[in-house]
């Protein structure tokens, strides 16, 4: 019997379905180092609709877009009618729109849907690091007096000065904090915290690619991100996600933020993969947050 031929693909597995990213490389003419990765680390490739730098994105970041629309959504409607503002901040925005590879869907990334509500809120302000991302969101968005579309680091103190300045202290400030890549310092949380005392956090764990960095990449980028000083102690916990979950939670709990809410990520083979956390000072919080995304789950988290 002649010797079984490999394939890339097994039978039966998961491969894209359409459009594959190589091939929308090949729209752009000539193709650029930043249309190919951005300078988060994060891959982009030329829109459907307006050929402007889309990032690409898996499959679960649709769910997570989902997730966190609906519970902007249910604050917006929930509160719109009090005497305070709303103001909204993303420190990752991005482009502005998402590509699947896997379905060759491309859908409105979470600065466009936030925008896009039925009860907008009355200031955004959008930041990312790639200088190809804030263009592209800020043609995406184009000229509104309600929105600013700033270029930094989202880790640096004097470009948080800058983004906090065009909030106002008064206002119910939504932050929502969704790196590419595992690099949200702590300290940065914390400046916000300190910065604003009407905040609530919806916060990207990933605990997956912290648990792996500790693997390959050493311990300092963990150390930022968890505030701890030595995370392999948390690598070599019995259960190493939960041992960073309980660490990150109480974290937050020092700075105030004691009512929790979160809803966990999977893979497509159901792997838990990060969380999206809701961190709020109100009690009211977490209802709000498990009114969007009602899937049962216990909801109030213990620190430890």
């Amino acid at each position: 019997m002649p010797p079984r031929r490999a394939h890339l693909f097994d039978p039966g597995k998961r491969r894209p379905k359409a459009d594959p990213v190589h091939a929308r490389l090949a729209l752009a003419d000539p193709v650029s180092d930043q249309l190919r990765i951005a300078r988060d680390g994060a891959g982009l490739v030329p829109g459907q609709e307006d050929g402007l730098p889309t990032r690409v994105a898996k499959s679960h970041s649709a769910e997570k877009a989902t997730m966190v629309r609906r519970n902007l959504d249910t604050v917006g409607r929930a509160l719109n009618r009090q005497w305070f503002d709303i103001h909204y901040l993303e420190l990752f925005a991005g482009p502005g729109r998402l590509y699947d590879p896997w379905t060759g869907i491309e859908m409105p990334g979470s600065p466009l849907e936030a925008l896009a509500l039925p009860k907008p809120f009355q200031r955004y302000v959008l930041s990312d690091f790639s200088p190809d991302c804030v263009d592209a969101l800020q043609q995406r968005i184009g000229p509104r007096p309600d929105v600013s579309v700033l270029e930094g680091d989202a880790n640096d103190r004097e470009h948080l000065e800058r983004v906090c300045s065009l909030l106002d202290s008064k206002a119910l400030v939504l932050a929502y904090l969704d790196p590419a890549k595992p690099n949200l310092h702590f300290a940065t949380v914390r400046f916000l915290a300190e910065r604003f005392k009407y905040l609530d956090f919806i916060i990207n764990l990933p605990f997956n690619s912290i648990v792996r960095s500790m693997g390959g990449k050493g311990f300092e980028g963990p150390r930022l991100v968890l505030d701890h000083p030595h995370p392999e102690q948390l690598q070599k916990a019995r259960d190493p996600v939960a041992a960073i979950r309980g660490h990150y939670y109480g974290k937050l709990h020092e700075l105030g933020f004691e009512h929790i809410a979160r809803r966990t990520i999977h893979t497509s083979n159901n792997a838990p993969y990060y969380d999206i956390i809701l961190a709020s000072r109100n009690p009211k919080g977490p209802d709000l947050f498990y009114a969007a995304n009602a899937v049962p789950e216990p909801a109030q988290l213990g620190f430890m």
